[in-house]
């Protein structure tokens, strides 16, 4: 499967326990899921939401800049992150990513801060951190709030100090596709006492989702768990793609660049707090996290050494042995895409077209007085995501790794 959904055990267990106990909403797991998060993390701070988007926008809300300060982006992004900044009235400006990393480094922002800058966001893409210590020196010297996107990036440490601890603020998602799902939900995560008491005020005029949409939107992740164990996904899903590919039909992709935008727009997006049910998968999730990661990396180490060297493919690599690999970017020429895609798929191997795009180049971002230099940047054309999660054994990887040999005309390493 392109996604295999981390749930852990008995996660159906305790959704059914909320709701015939009446505590999906409100109950007594958040608090504690907020201390042992907080713990876990290293920072006396937590506040959830009930998305990674809205954790994000309640980030930017707690931080108070003025209307019209600029925050610098990596250009290669989720795009919703910028159009939360740009819907509050914050304006986005795009620096490049390194081509190998997808990540921003202290060079590239540098060029991209004005006295109007308020605030960096420092994004650690597919699971490898960004370079964040000289990114926070940068912050620190020009007095920029600097917010760290660890959405892919859960349960990675740098020397030892987890990903979210370096700026002003951390947010992490718990959606179904991150390698922490909690029935959805997010957090924010800070060391500052004055965020923490805008944050605070700021939930404090929210309220929870509704419990029929929590609870739908639960067993919904639920079914995608299970649809995604390797033996069930090859009885159910992947004939239908099979099905699909012979079509030329699209392969159940999702909304992506502009399209995403406009849907995003009209959806009126808005802040809800971090639900009892999901805090309580939460707290679940927390004495799991880090051997997940482990076995990810692993899988993923030797999914790259058994693709090797292929003309015109670039296997995903870690430059400093902290990537947990949340998504495996594959990246290839844009022409070829599709039919490596196509070809993969006819080997039982799904994959996914990234979600991740160069905002720079979207409509919505569109600044004739913001010039961008976009030669030799990834585009979303160029990536493709194949899952490494440890519910694959290593047996897989070399699998796939000798199916993708075997598409350029290699033989099996």
């Amino acid at each position: 499967p392109r996604r295999s959904v981390n749930l852990p055990p008995g996660a159906l267990n305790t959704l059914i326990k909320c709701a015939i106990g009446g505590v999906v909403e409100d109950g007594p797991d958040i608090l504690p899921f907020y201390q042992e998060f907080g713990k876990w993390i290293g920072v006396p701070h937590v506040y959830g939401a009930s998305s990674g988007r809205t954790s994000f926008q309640l980030a930017l809300e707690a931080l108070n800049l003025e209307k019209g300060s600029e925050i610098i982006f990596p250009a290669f992004t989720f795009p919703v992150m910028p159009m939360v900044a740009k819907i509050l009235g914050l304006k986005p400006v795009f620096c490049n990513v390194d081509p190998d990393t997808y990540n921003a480094g202290a060079e590239h922002i540098a060029e991209k801060v004005t006295d109007k800058t308020g605030a960096i966001l420092a994004t650690h893409l597919f699971g490898q951190p960004c370079p964040i210590k000289a990114v926070a020196a940068l912050a620190k010297k020009h007095n920029i709030r600097l917010i760290e996107d660890c959405a892919h990036a859960c349960g990675v440490r740098v020397d030892g100090q987890q990903v979210g601890t370096f700026g002003d603020i951390g947010m992490f998602s718990f959606a179904e596709g991150k390698n922490m799902p909690c029935f959805g939900g997010g957090v924010i995560v800070t060391a500052d006492d004055d965020i923490a008491k805008r944050a605070e005020t700021v939930l404090s005029q929210t309220s929870p989702p509704p419990k029929g949409e929590t609870l739908k939107k639960a067993l919904h992740i639920w079914v995608e768990w299970l649809l995604t164990r390797p033996a069930i996904f090859g009885m159910t899903v992947y004939p239908m793609l099979r099905f699909k590919s012979l079509l030329g039909q699209p392969l159940m992709d999702s909304v992506v660049g502009d399209d995403l935008l406009e849907k995003f727009e009209r959806s009126a997006p808005s802040i809800s707090r971090l639900s009892n049910l999901q805090a309580a998968i939460g707290r679940q999730q927390i004495g799991r996290i880090d051997a997940f990661n482990e076995g990810a990396r692993n899988n993923a180490e030797v999914l790259t050494d058994h693709i090797g060297e292929v003309p015109g493919v670039q296997a995903s690599q870690s430059s400093d042995g902290n990537h947990i690999y949340v998504y495996y970017p594959l990246k290839i020429a844009g022409e070829k895409r599709d039919d490596l895609r196509h070809y993969l798929l006819k080997h039982r191997i799904d994959s996914k077209n990234t979600d991740m795009d160069d905002c720079s180049t979207l409509k919505a971002f569109q600044d004739p007085h913001q010039s961008q230099d976009n030669s030799n940047q990834p585009t979303a054309a160029s990536i493709l995501e194949i899952c490494v999660y440890p519910v694959m054994p290593q047996s897989e990887m070399r699998r796939i790794g000798g199916v993708i040999r075997s598409w350029a005309g290699l033989p099996k390493k």
